[in-house]
């Protein structure tokens, strides 16, 4: 960009003088600069990509006064940018990242061996009642070849309940999490252990160039969990009263980490993550990893 602004002044002096209203267009380093003079008004704006060409520099000379204004192509965009900025995307063949949007999912706890938790005595989670809600909010991208690779990072929110099944609960004991069996009884409304991470990606993206609606895309890499928030709550009936539980301050692992693969087709896609530490710290709950899985609808 700055060698063509270095040669501006130079076209500029080259317009012929006097003209009432004159038009120019200079092809240089595969953009196209076109400077429009008039008696009121002197703008040069510089153009790129395959025709239609995409504006992304425009200077104005008003009365002596500069009127600058850049429109540069993405490379970190924000959530409803459109029906903030009136301007929707320019449809042409580039990188198109996901990452931002909204997703749900089911979530489940792992031991060692990749299997599923399902401990009679112990930690037995309810699949279709544990769930995943997250937001992404902000995406940053690059890309690395081709306009079919890109790097993509940004940052979001993800919030999970898991669920106990099996009429037993969560408690703190002692500054320890456990899972004990509820009064003889008692009915259990429900017992559930929440978290709430603020994440940041660090993808690896490969998608195919537009493909009627969009691309085909496909990420993997791992999403960095950095936990916001976490506590239990439990409410029973026992005698016909209710009896809640409720703690803060769990002491969750602060800093986690989930391996996200992902995939789809524009807007849509399907995601699995899976950790390979402790949702909470060893010494304080029994062990549990997270799995979850669902779709996304990106902006």
């Amino acid at each position: 960009m700055k060698p063509i602004l270095a040669l501006l002044p130079t076209m500029l002096l080259a317009l012929p003088l006097g003209a009432a209203e004159c038009d120019t267009t200079v092809i240089f380093n595969q953009k196209e600069i076109l400077i429009k003079d008039s008696a009121d008004i002197v703008s040069v704006s510089v153009y790129e990509g395959e025709k239609p060409y995409t504006k992304f520099y425009e200077s104005r000379f008003i009365d002596g006064k500069r009127q600058t204004s850049w429109e540069l192509s993405e490379s970190v965009s924000f959530p409803f940018s459109d029906l903030i900025t009136g301007k929707k995307k320019e449809k042409r063949k580039r990188f198109d990242p996901h990452w931002s949007g909204v997703g749900f999912g089911f979530c489940n706890g792992m031991g060692n061996g990749l299997r599923f938790l399902n401990n009679p005595n112990g930690i037995s989670l309810d699949f279709s009642g544990s769930f995943e809600i997250f937001w992404n909010f902000i995406t940053i991208y690059t890309p690395i070849h081709s306009n079919n690779w890109g790097f993509v990072t940004g940052l979001g929110i993800d919030w999970r309940n898991y669920v106990m099944n099996e009429n037993r609960y969560f408690v703190k004991q002692d500054g320890k999490i456990s899972i004990v069996p509820c009064p003889e009884g008692a009915d259990l409304d429900f017992s559930r252990l929440k978290t709430v991470d603020l994440t940041v990606p660090l993808l690896v993206e490969w998608q195919t160039h537009k493909f009627l609606h969009g691309p085909i895309f496909f990420s993997l890499g791992p999403v960095i969990g950095i936990k916001t928030y976490s506590s239990t709550k439990t409410i029973y009936k026992t005698d016909g009263n209710k009896v809640k539980l409720f703690e803060k301050n769990i002491k969750p692992n602060p800093i986690n980490l989930d391996i996200m693969a992902q995939g789809g087709y524009g807007t849509f896609g399907f995601y699995v993550k899976l950790s390979p530490f402790n949702i909470m710290q060893q010494s304080r709950a029994p062990q549990m990893r997270s799995f979850s899985a669902g779709v996304m609808l990106h902006f």
